[in-house]
């Protein structure tokens, strides 16, 4: 079984602090207290809340640790487009399941709150927009190489420009995933973002 060292320990319990009441109502002290370490062990990790909330936000957010170094978009094959789909849909739940089970002692689930984290980053964090731009350029530039890859083998047809249909896979999830969350259906996320991409996949398939 894996046992969290201090400052994962610390990132958890942040998140989900940081979840549940925002970063300004998150004090450092109620921090410290909920992981159990003295404020001298919790400076030993972090210099101070933001430097936590910003290595929170990479984490849990954008996918940017230490030990996520390998993004979410390069471990998914890019040699087939349905492949490539049904993998990204595989490891979006097993991503949601992490986040879900270990950091918010739920099952399978993300709320809006998720969303909240966000917003916060982007009042707070000078660089967030940066960081998020680079994450969804990744997004961008994966969806691209596949279905360049995918026309290229005959896989598919479609005089679509390659980017314009990148959009459209990656809107459907975009869109879909925040109408199902304020819905509350978020366990029908992977069952609705396939039914929309095989569509969507169908109508280009050779």
């Amino acid at each position: 079984m894996y046992l969290m060292d201090s400052k994962d320990k610390i990132l958890h319990v942040a998140f989900s602090l940081f979840i549940q009441k925002g970063y300004r109502d998150v004090s450092l002290r109620e921090i410290v207290d909920e992981v159990g370490l003295t404020k001298g062990a919790f400076y030993h990790y972090f210099k101070g809340k933001e430097q936590l909330f910003t290595e929170v936000v990479d984490h849990f957010f954008l996918g940017l640790s230490d030990s996520m170094r390998k993004t979410f978009y390069e471990q998914l094959p890019r040699t087939h487009l349905k492949t490539f789909m049904t993998k990204y849909v595989e490891k979006l739940l097993d991503q949601i399941h992490h986040i879900s089970k270990d950091a918010l002692n739920k099952e399978n689930t993300i709320s809006l709150s998720y969303y909240y984290l966000a917003f916060d980053a982007l009042r707070i964090l000078p660089d967030f927009d940066t960081k998020i731009h680079e994450v969804f350029h990744r997004e961008e530039r994966a969806w691209i190489e596949v279905i360049d890859q995918a026309k290229a083998s005959g896989e598919i047809v479609s005089s679509i420009d390659t980017r314009h249909l990148a959009i459209l896979f990656i809107s459907a999830i975009d869109g879909l995933g925040m109408h199902l969350i304020l819905e509350n259906r978020q366990d029908q996320l992977s069952k609705e973002i396939m039914s929309v991409w095989t569509s969507l996949y169908k109508l280009i398939k050779a």
